[in-house]
């Protein structure tokens, strides 16, 4: 009776498998996949905007921006690929840790059921079930003994199936390590593609990039142009904000005089309604503020303003890749695409400007509460001053530079006045 109860206990004690849990630190396979795959998207569309420079045409300032994009999003590729690699790494080696834990599980179980046969069969005469119980000196004896009885079939049945579910878990795991190197053999063979092409990419943009430094003078010329046109451009894009900003505070002021002057007729006090306050940037309507809410959540989820494009001019001040000596500054992104693509709205909003500017062909603002997001250098308009919007609605088409064979479309976001990197807000 004792011996059987030690063993039970033994067993009993024994029953619950263990588990294994996978750590990653970082982005996980399905988001590095994913990065993965616009990347290569964005290098496929670069190819084709590069595609119609051949040998014996030399590259324009604008080509060599998207070979300069181009390799960085290879770059980036690349390093997306390696960390993927990594992440292999890790579960191919947790995979065999925990394929080699589970075969020692399988083979503890196995010694252990093995025990549990001997014992039952040593002990089958000598212990026969009913007489056995009916051998017992009182009816809690005989209880007791029937428990043990069922407890020990019961954990002879419960090993079976933990050798059972063991199995299947080396099985498993077999599998999904298999899976795991024949993925990594393939991103590995991936990342040496890469790592070539970016070699050529290298070799070729600083072939272009020592061709056009022979024209450094006219360049320089032509990048003091561009900037300029920025100047006007940004001057104009501030005063037209800075009326809308005015026109908005101006109405709800006088809404404000009206309410007061309204409470005053019917006799309530306007102690504090008649005082003036100090509006704080730009006053918004309750639809504003809403809009203007809707627009922040959507950070980093904002439609591309083209359908397809790849970024030549990044945000911000930096050097020249071909004049050493000239800074160019960006207030927003410059996208190049191709010849008769659509430019479309970032997200719902009301327009509040169309203006043909020198060297910026038409510009289109539009508000979206606090928010206001510009297309510059546009052609055949859709929409005029006080059209409603909506995301991804067409709004002109991108103007084709002839002479030097681009298309591009120059954006920017601002909260009021103030500049946004339009990258941080565009879906990516």
């Amino acid at each position: 009776m004792k011996k059987i109860h030690i063993i039970l206990i033994t067993f009993l004690l024994t029953i619950s498998a263990p588990t294994y849990a996978q750590k990653t630190k970082g982005k996980t396979k399905k988001q590095l996949q994913s990065e993965i795959t616009t990347l290569q998207k964005e290098i496929s569309n670069a190819n084709q905007l590069l595609k119609k420079t051949t040998k014996d045409k030399e590259m324009t300032l604008n080509e060599v921006s998207i070979l300069e994009n181009k390799i960085k999003q290879r770059e980036q590729l690349i390093k997306a690929c390696n960390e993927q690699i990594a992440i292999l790494d890790e579960e191919i080696n947790i995979g065999q840790n925990n394929i080699k834990s589970l075969n020692s599980d399988l083979s503890k179980l196995q010694k252990e059921y093995a025990k549990m046969i001997v014992f039952a069969n040593k002990n089958r005469n000598h212990y026969d079930r009913l007489g056995f119980i009916f051998a017992s000196e009182d009816f809690n004896q005989a209880f007791s003994r029937l428990r043990y009885i069922r407890q020990f079939t019961d954990a002879r049945k419960v090993k079976m199936d933990q050798i059972a579910a063991t199995e299947k878990q080396i099985s498993s795991a077999l599998e999904a390590s298999q899976q795991a190197r024949e993925e990594q053999t393939a991103l590995l063979k991936e990342e040496k593609a890469q790592q070539g092409a970016l070699k050529k990419e290298k070799e070729e943009l600083n072939a272009q990039v020592a061709k056009l430094k022979k024209k450094e003078g006219n360049l320089q010329q032509d990048i003091k142009n561009k900037q300029q046109q920025t100047q006007k451009l940004q001057k104009a894009i501030d005063d037209i904000i800075a009326e809308e900003i005015r026109k908005a505070n101006a109405e709800a002021e006088r809404k404000r005089k009206a309410e007061a002057k309204k409470n005053a007729n019917k006799g309530k006090s306007t102690a504090t309604t008649t005082t003036k306050t100090k509006e704080k940037g730009m006053a918004l309507t309750p639809s504003e503020k809403t809009l203007s809410t809707n627009f922040v959540n959507n950070k980093g989820k904002l439609p591309w303003p083209v359908e397809r494009g790849t970024i030549a001019s990044t945000y911000g001040k930096h050097a020249s890749s071909v004049s050493s000596k000239v800074t160019v500054t960006n207030n927003g992104i410059d996208i190049a695409t191709t010849e008769g693509a659509k430019a479309r709205a970032v997200f719902d909003g009301e327009v509040t400007s169309v203006t043909k500017l020198t060297g910026a062909n038409t510009v289109v603002i539009i508000r979206h509460g606090e928010y206001f997001t510009v297309y510059s250098n546009l052609e055949n308009v859709t929409v005029k001053r006080g059209d409603k919007v909506k995301t991804k609605q067409n709004i002109g088409t991108v103007h084709t530079n002839k002479t030097e064979g681009k298309t591009e479309l120059h954006f920017e976001l601002l909260k009021e006045q103030t500049r946004q990197n339009p990258a941080n807000w565009l879906s990516q």
